[in-house]
């Protein structure tokens, strides 16, 4: 029984070895991935920023126009607004 058992203890030792090596190259593997979807993920950041920045300074450079074109106009909407909330605020607090 003995001679027969030894055989068995090799190989298993070997497929363990095969094993260990295995998970070594599973957990390497997985690092890379985790690696690469962090800096995909911040490619991706950076390009959301990117076009809402080029949006919000389109928004404001229409604006901008907008206040040169009709100044009275622009004057009057902002002192409107500023009433109306000025009012709505000091309502609140009486």
């Amino acid at each position: 029984m003995a001679v027969s058992e030894q055989p068995d203890i090799v190989t298993l030792q070997a497929d363990v070895q095969t094993l260990r090596t295995d998970f070594a190259k599973l957990a390497a593997d997985l690092r890379e991935i985790a690696g690469s979807g962090i800096a995909r993920a911040q490619t991706q950041a950076q390009d959301s920023a990117d076009r809402v920045w080029s949006g919000v300074k389109r928004q404001a450079e229409q604006v901008g126009h907008e206040i040169e074109e009709r100044p009275v106009m622009s004057a009057l909407a902002a002192f409107g607004t500023g009433l109306i909330l000025g009012m709505l605020l000091n309502s609140r607090r009486g």
